[in-house]
């Protein structure tokens, strides 16, 4: 299935970004994955341990309530899962592994499991040798009995306590309405020391309550044995062994799933534009689409074979340049000479490459046309056209050290379909850097104006330095190019901020670099500057 069918399935654009962005990095991500995998893989070599079981039952009421209907089984399963819970918890490990001291670093692990509704918990221990396993099971499930029973006797002991406490009080209140009665015996009416009779038996009974309870819980605290039942102490160890592969595996899809949700995360919170709505949402209603060029297939994307208009076998990159060709004739509204300024907001956003194929495009329609590499930092419109000892023309055009009609500049083409580039291999004296001045900016692009029907310059980003503001101001049509996924919304909202602080209309955005499914490669309304 073709990349475009599979991007335009998802009609969800949330969808869309999410395959965008996994499309963009599964490769790398994959790469990771099979690094961490095979680094588990060779450092586990086919470990393997032991592992010994026991079996214990729990015999307090609310686990044994598993068996029952209703309520009493949903509490008897959170009770027996809270005690799995305990024994698997890395404090008891930690407890057991000081218990056996020297043999300690040995266990390596805890494991339970209970069988379908009963109150019974398998429990096993993880160990690097059998002997291991089979001391520290029978070491946990004793400290396991300890535990409960340290537990059940600490309960008891609360209780007798509160016992005691009632005991004192209830004791307290027999003595002071004995003490009533015998006070006001002689004094009171029959009925009334029969009511203080009948509450000295009521007070007297609840003690007795309470001192049968008490010796009740002094009971259970002396025979109490935790509630549990051992069923089996330890079971003979047996071998287990964890693949070296499998481990490799796990390793590699954790690290694969992580690796996605890393991606992920850092595109949203970097912002980076992958969807063409979204570059809309941002550019808004007044600033067209003008072409949207795709993303180049591997053999047209280094050096000049991204020169794609030159090429035959290139139609699916060429048209493109075409469309944008028409586009800027309807946004010049017929005006000739004109010139076409591409620019975009950070480095390496697909620039140099959409001037280039404008000029050629141009070129070869009929149109005399110029190219100027206006990026005086970071001049790379030489290398595009395979020309590795030439120099940049610009700067010695703004110094007047050179004219634009010398027989110096490169030229591409022949006769009606040539495209002069203004690179040399002239010497000449070399200029220190200095900003553009507006002046001589607007004395050249004048000039070149007058020898060709369309100046094509390519220009510095506008958030890198002040000379993209300086050519956009002095430009027929300013153009800005986003490149899907990595240019960001923050980076294109301060680029258009700053031209339109400038006094620069934006003549349209061209999209470079996009993976969604091929559009009609023009924009449905055309600005220029005024």
């Amino acid at each position: 299935m073709a990349e475009s069918e599979v991007i335009s399935s998802a009609g969800d654009p949330a969808l869309q970004r999410i395959a965008l962005v996994l499309r963009r990095t599964v490769l790398g991500v994959i790469a990771v994955a099979l690094t961490a995998g095979i680094i588990a893989w060779a450092a586990s070599d086919g470990e393997s341990g032991f592992v010994s079981e026991g079996v214990i039952e729990l015999t307090d009421d609310v686990s044994r309530g598993i068996t029952s209907p209703g309520s009493r089984t949903t509490d008897a399963r959170i009770e027996i899962e809270a005690q799995k819970r305990w024994l698997e918890s890395s404090r008891v490990l930690v407890q057991l592994q000081a218990r056996l001291g020297r043999l300690g670093p040995e266990i390596t692990g805890i494991v339970t499991s209970q069988p379908e509704e009963s109150p019974v918990i398998i429990v096993g221990v993880e160990a690097t040798s059998a002997a291991t396993a089979e001391l520290a099971v029978s070491a946990l499930i004793e400290m396991y009995a300890a535990e409960r029973l340290d537990e059940a006797v600490a309960s008891f002991g609360l209780e007798l306590e509160t016992l005691r406490v009632q005991q004192g009080e209830q004791s307290g209140l027999v003595d002071s309405i004995v003490q009533v009665l015998n006070d006001t015996r002689e004094s009171i009416s029959e009925a009334e020391v029969g009511v203080l009779e009948n509450r000295t038996a009521a007070a007297l009974n609840r003690l007795t309550e309470i001192d049968v309870a008490i010796q009740e819980r002094e009971f259970f605290q002396r025979t109490v044995d935790g509630e549990v039942r051992v069923i089996e102490e330890s079971s003979p160890a047996r071998k287990t062994s964890t693949s070296s592969v499998v481990r490799g595996v796990q390793f590699g899809l954790v690290a694969l799933f992580l690796g996605f949700g890393a991606v992920l995360i850092a595109s949203r919170v970097r912002g980076r534009l992958h969807l063409l709505d979204e570059v809309r949402s941002v550019i808004g209603p007044n600033v067209p689409v003008i072409a949207t060029i795709p993303r180049f297939r591997r053999r047209y994307r280094k050096g000049a074979s991204a020169l794609v208009v030159a090429y035959a076998g290139s139609q699916r990159e060429a048209e493109a340049f075409r469309y944008m060709r028409s586009a800027i004739e309807v946004a010049a509204a017929g005006k000739t000479p004109v010139s076409v300024l591409f620019t975009s907001a950070a480095a390496n956003e697909g620039k140099t490459v959409a001037s280039s194929n404008l000029a050629l495009a141009s070129a070869r329609a009929g149109n005399n046309t110029f190219l100027l590499d206006g990026d005086l930092l970071n001049s790379s419109v030489s290398n595009l056209f395979a020309q590795t000892r030439v120099r940049n023309g610009f700067r010695a055009l703004l110094d007047q050290k050179v004219e634009a009609t010398e027989n110096i500049w490169y030229e591409t083409g022949r006769g009606a379909t040539s495209l002069t580039v203004l690179i040399t291999n002239t010497k000449h004296e070399p200029t220190d850097r200095s900003e553009l001045s507006i002046e001589a900016v607007s004395r050249v692009l004048t000039s070149l104006n007058k020898l060709r029907d369309i100046v094509v310059i390519d220009g510095p980003p506008v958030l890198a330095v002040s000379d993209a503001m300086i050519l956009a101001r002095s430009a027929d049509i300013t153009f800005v190019v986003v490149r899907m996924g990595k240019t960001t919304r923050r980076d294109l909202e301060g680029a258009l901020t700053q031209l339109k602080q400038g006094g620069v209309e934006v003549g349209g955005v061209i999209i470079s670099h996009s993976r969604e499914k091929r559009e009609s490669y023009y924009g449905y309304g055309y600005g220029s500057k005024k």
